[in-house]
Formats: structure tokens, C-alpha cells, sequence
């Protein structure tokens, strides 16, 4: 049979026997009939108050949009809501700004803000917005402190807004519990040190994809939420997507009710229940997830979940942008002799933002082989301590071929944001 597995913006075809095919797994989730429908009648619905923001928000107003590196359809939200903002601006002297919330990711490439805003919507507000850069001190100003000693520093134009816009999506992420809601201003508006400070949480335990209870960064988050937009009027638009990462289902209002109702719903929509773990599993990174190997690590994490030990985690991303900005995964494991030693080094010195990435794939090496495809060059993915492959096809014939006539594949065609959790 023929698996057509991601790779970049389309699908790279494999041949495989369909008797040694466990499944093709996805989000389960299909194509929304109406995308634009679902989003106006969650504005629309009661309780949204949307117009009831419209008529108290004070200048000055800041949206804050998702960066390239995630799927969240901001132009289709902006289209729906550009008349509303632009009678908002209207009414008097108002300032409105926008701002892509890169987090530590580099700023928006211009033909990234294109595809994050618009055509239309770009050329008539392009003198509004702007990428935050969480290196930049003049961006920067300092809010406070958590009670874990978190230092809150936050891009001045949060810092300066009386009311904020939220627009994100949700799925699961593998040491924040989910995406979306708080993300968008805290790390994604935070300076770097602050966000340093709070991934060094994800190194605790409770630090886990689906966990929201007892786990420290996420509440550590969630302090800086209190203490970065205190005495602002928030209104939030939260989105999960549907297969053609558009807009299936959303809840709008204020900020954590409306990042909790979709978080209920990505739940029953990103985690896969499958049989038992398998001998080799494909994990494709979907676009734009495949960005980089740092956002990569996304479905080497969803992988893991699915792969027994022993077997063979193929990992299937493009990365056009090489390793990332930030190299810490590929450094400490280039630097190391082998994957123990570069879990031993990150227990004995001090975090470096990136390093929960390191020893989580490092963790998972130690169990079982990744066979990579990507277009990184060969010797940075062997220093990774893992085996390049030019095509899908040929990592997926010496996967099977390494672990004999009985084994099972599971496709995984969305590892970034799909959690499997077998049942044995």
C-alpha cells in the first residue's frame, strides 16, 4: 500500500505491505464546513461579550498574534473582526498596535507577516505592528516577580496597553501541558531571561504534555499572567484547528475560560489512543512545525510516546531553517560522548534555555534508535546521535529490515501536536 507521509507544505509517497501497517494517525479531527461561520458564532455567543469589549477598551489596544513557527490562522480571525477594530479606531484618539509574539524565536520575516496578517489586512496597518524581541532590553520592562523568583520583564507595549487582544490556538505541548491562552503574552511576550527562568521549571516534575495540575511551569506562567496584566482588560479569542489548520472550533471572552473550553477540546481531538508501542514509528513534524529542528523536537517528543524500546523512531522534517536560533539541543549533544553522558552534564551545570530539549531527546535515544530525514546536513544529525536518511522511503526500508518480519509501523502524520497514549 501507499502512506502518504508530510513533508514541507505537500506529502511524500511510501510503499509499505499493508499487513505491517498498525495504523495512520492523525488529530482526529476533519474539515470545517464554515471556519469563518464557527468563529463569528462564538463571538456572537452569550457570554462572549465581543462587543461589550469593543465598547469599554481603552487606548492604548494591543493584539497579539502568533509567530510562523505555529499553525493559528490569525488572517482568517483578523478578517473576520478588521471592521470592529477599525470603528474601535475610529470612535476618537486611539492607538491600536499589533505585535507577533515570537517568545525567544527570531522576529517575523516579512513575507512571514504576509501569511501571518494577510495581504489586505497588512497593507492597511502595516505601521502598526511589529515583532517582539526578547533580547532587545529597550522592548523590555520589568513588572515584577513570581513567587518562584521569576523576574516578569514584558515587552513595553503590553506593558503599555489598557486593554489586549489575545488570538492562539490550542494543542498539546510536551512540558507546558498545552499550547495557547497564557502562552501568547507569557513566554510570548516575555524578555529572555524571563523566559530562561521559566523553562528552567520544565526540568521539575509535573513538566509534561496534557499536565496542567501540579505542573510548575505552567503555574509559574500563570503567576506571570497575574503580575504582567494587572488592571488591563483582556479579552481572549482561542482557536482549534481543523485539519486544513483552519478554524474548527472556538471560544472567545476572557482569557483562561475561553483557553479552558479549548483545551477541553484539543484534548479529545490530539490524543490518540493506540494499542501498544511499536517497533517503528514515522513521526512527521507537520508545516509549519517543521521550521527547525528545535521546534522538531516536538514530534520526536510525540514519537517517543509510540515506540518501544529497542525499536526505531523515524523522524520526518524538512527544516529549512536548519537547527534553529536556539542550538542548545544540537550543542550539548554534539559535545557529549554519548547520550548518558549528555544527561549527566545537564544534571551537574546550571539550565540553559533549550537544554530540557536535549535531555529529552537524549532520553529517549537511550531507548531506542531515531532515524532522521531531514534536510540538515548528515553530520550534524549523526552528532545528534542519530542515522540520516535522504528519503522517507529508505529510512522506513532499513527501519524494518533492522527490526525483523514481525514489525509493526504506526504513522504518525502530525507528531508536533498529537499525544499517543498506549493502552498496554
Amino acid at each position: 500500500m501507499q502512506v502518504h507521509v508530510p513533508w514541507s507544505a505537500g506529502t511524500v509517497p511510501v510503499e509499505i505491505d499493508e499487513a505491517r501497517v498498525a495504523g495512520v494517525l492523525g488529530a482526529s479531527v476533519g474539515r470545517a464546513a464554515d471556519p469563518e461561520g464557527v468563529l463569528r458564532q462564538a463571538l456572537q455567543a452569550p457570554g462572549a461579550g465581543w462587543q461589550a469589549f469593543l465598547a469599554e477598551a481603552a487606548s492604548p489596544l494591543l493584539v497579539v498574534v502568533n509567530d510562523a513557527t505555529r499553525p493559528t490562522p490569525s488572517a482568517e480571525v483578523l478578517r473576520v473582526i478588521r471592521a470592529d477594530l477599525e470603528a474601535w479606531l475610529a470612535l476618537g484618539d486611539r492607538e491600536m498596535s499589533l505585535v507577533v509574539a515570537t517568545g525567544t524565536h527570531r522576529v517575523a520575516l516579512p513575507q512571514e507577516l504576509d501569511h501571518i496578517f494577510g495581504t489586505e489586512f497588512l497593507a492597511a496597518h502595516a505601521h502598526r505592528i511589529s515583532s517582539h524581541d526578547s533580547k532587545d532590553k529597550a522592548q523590555l520592562f520589568h513588572q515584577g516577580t513570581t513567587s518562584r523568583g521569576v523576574d516578569v520583564w514584558v515587552n513595553r507595549l503590553l506593558s503599555d496597553a489598557k486593554s489586549v487582544l489575545v488570538v492562539n490556538s490550542v494543542e498539546p505541548h510536551y512540558f507546558a501541558g498545552y499550547t495557547g491562552g497564557r502562552k501568547s503574552l507569557f513566554p510570548g511576550l516575555a524578555g529572555y531571561h524571563t523566559v530562561w527562568a521559566n523553562h528552567a521549571l520544565s526540568m521539575k516534575p509535573g513538566s509534561e504534555s496534557l499536565v496542567l495540575e501540579g505542573n510548575p511551569v505552567h503555574e509559574d506562567i500563570m503567576e506571570m499572567l497575574e503580575v504582567g496584566v494587572a488592571g488591563k482588560l483582556v479579552y481572549s479569542i482561542q482557536l482549534v484547528l481543523d485539519e486544513d489548520h483552519r478554524v474548527g472550533f472556538a471560544a472567545a471572552g476572557e482569557l483562561e475560560d475561553s483557553w479552558r473550553s479549548a483545551v477541553a477540546v484539543a484534548d479529545k481531538q490530539f490524543v490518540l489512543d493506540i494499542e501498544r508501542r511499536y517497533e517503528v514509528v514515522v513521526a512527521a513534524a507537520p508545516h509549519p512545525m517543521d521550521c527547525n529542528f528545535y521546534q522538531t523536537n516536538k514530534a520526536v517528543q510525540g514519537g517517543a510516546a509510540a515506540v518501544k524500546d529497542g525499536g526505531v523512531l523515524i523522524v520526518v522534517s524538512e527544516c529549512p531553517f536548519g537547527l534553529g536560533e536556539n542550538q542548545t539541543l544540537y550543542d550539548m549533544l554534539a559535545a557529549a560522548e554519548s547520550p548518558a553522558a549528555a544527561l549527566e552534564r545537564a544534571d551537574q551545570e546550571e539550565y540553559v534555555l533549550g537544554v530540557q530539549q536535549a535531555t529529552r531527546v537524549a532520553s529517549v535515544i537511550q531507548r531506542a534508535d531515531i532515524y532522521a530525514v531531514t534536510s540538515l546536513p548528515e553530520e550534524q544529525v549523526r552528532d545528534m546521535f542519530m542515522t540520516p536518511f535522504a528519503t522517507v522511503q529508505e529510512a522506513l526500508d532499513a527501519a524494518l529490515a533492522a527490526q525483523g518480519p514481525d514489525a509493526q509501523v504506526l504513522f504518525l502524520t502530525e507528531a508536533s501536536i498529537t499525544v499517543p497514549r498506549p493502552r498496554a
